[in-house]
C-alpha cells in the first residue's frame, strides 16, 4: 500500500511540474538562424524557378518552362549531369577507399603518428582556390613542375589539362587529394571505437590480421564507411571552385559539372530563373541518392 500512495504521488509531482521553456530557448537561435538563410532561401529559390527573371527586367511567369528547358532543350545541362555523375562516381569509390587505407595506417602504433595524421588533414585546411592554383602550376602544359620532371628523366609531357580524358581525371584526384583527410578522420575515429578485446579473442583464435579486417573491421566500420559515402557523395556533387579555377570547366565543357551551368546561367546569362530550376533539379538529385543511401544503412544494421 505504501508503494501504491509513493506511485500516486510521484505521477501528482510529474502532472503539476511546469512546462521548462530552457530547451527551446537554447533552440531559438538556431532555429532563427536556419530559418533566415535555409528554409526563406529555399522557397525563393523555388519561386524564382517558375519566373524568367534577371536584374534587367521585370518577371515574368513561366511555370514549368525553366524546368523544360533545362531537361529538354538545352543539351548543355543534360551533359554537366553526365560529367558530375562520373565524376562522383570515382570521386566517391576513391574516397571511400582510400580513406579506409590512411584510415588503417594512421590507427597503427607507430612513431610520430600524431605528424602523419595532422601532415593528411593539413590540404582540408586550404582554401579551394589556393589548392586548385597549386595543382595548376604543377599541371601548366609548359611551364608545369610536373611536365619538367618528366622532362628531366627524358619522358613525354602531356598537356594534363587540355585534353578531355586527362583533364577529367585530374580534376577527381585534386579533389581527392584535398579532401581525403577528412574523411580519413572520421574512419580513424571509427577504428578507436572498436573494442580491444574483440581483436583479443580473434588472436586466440588463432586468426590472421586479413581475416580481422574482413570479418570484425569492417563490420564495425559500417556506419563510418556509410557517413563517408553520404558527405562525399554531397560534397562531390556540389564541386565547383576546385575545377572553376582548374579547368574552368575545359576543354570545351569536358569538366563542366551542375553547380558551374547555375554560376553561369545565372551570372553570365542572367536567367536567374533557369539557375533556379538547375539547383531545384539537382538538389531533388542529392535528396534521393540520401535517402536511398540512409534506407540501404538501415536496411544492414536490421540485418
Amino acid at each position: 500500500m505504501r508503494s501504491l500512495k509513493t506511485l500516486k504521488t510521484l505521477k501528482t509531482a510529474k502532472k503539476k511540474k511546469p512546462l521548462s521553456l530552457a530547451p527551446y530557448l537554447f533552440l531559438l537561435p538556431n532555429t532563427i538562424i536556419f530559418t533566415l538563410f535555409i528554409i526563406i532561401p529555399a522557397l525563393s529559390n523555388f519561386l524564382m524557378s517558375l519566373y524568367r527573371t534577371s536584374p534587367f527586367r521585370d518577371r515574368e511567369f513561366v511555370g514549368l518552362d525553366n524546368f523544360r528547358y533545362i531537361l529538354l532543350i538545352d543539351d548543355l545541362f543534360p551533359r554537366s549531369l553526365g560529367n558530375l555523375a562520373r565524376f562522383v562516381v570515382w570521386d566517391v569509390l576513391l574516397i571511400v577507399v582510400l580513406s579506409i587505407a590512411i584510415g588503417v595506417l594512421l590507427n597503427q602504433a607507430v612513431r610520430g603518428k600524431s605528424f602523419f595524421r595532422s601532415a593528411f588533414f593539413f590540404p582540408v585546411l586550404l582554401s579551394p582556390v589556393v589548392v586548385a592554383l597549386v595543382w595548376q602550376w604543377i599541371l601548366h602544359n609548359q611551364f608545369g613542375i610536373l611536365n619538367g620532371i618528366l622532362q628531366k628523366v627524358g619522358l613525354e609531357t602531356r598537356p594534363w589539362l587540355l585534353r578531355p580524358d586527362l583533364a577529367r581525371t585530374w580534376v577527381v584526384v585534386v579533389h581527392v587529394w584535398a579532401t581525403i583527410g577528412f574523411f580519413a578522420l572520421i574512419i580513424l575515429a571509427g577504428l578507436q571505437s572498436i573494442p580491444a578485446s574483440l581483436y583479443e579473442a580473434s588472436r586466440v583464435d588463432g586468426s590472421r590480421a586479413y581475416q580481422d579486417f574482413i570479418f570484425i573491421t569492417f563490420p564495425m566500420l559500417a556506419p563510418s564507411i556509410a557517413t563517408v559515402t553520404i558527405l562525399g557523395m554531397i560534397r562531390a556533387f556540389e564541386i565547383f571552385d576546385h575545377i572553376y579555377i582548374l579547368t574552368g570547366g575545359g576543354p570545351g565543357t569536358a569538366t563542366m559539372m551542375v553547380v558551374q551551368y547555375i554560376y553561369r546561367a545565372a551570372f553570365e546569362l542572367d536567367q536567374f530563373g533557369r539557375a533556379a530550376a538547375a539547383s531545384l533539379v539537382l538538389f531533388v538529385i542529392i535528396l534521393l541518392l540520401t535517402i536511398v543511401q540512409y534506407l540501404f544503412g538501415k536496411r544492414r544494421e536490421a540485418l
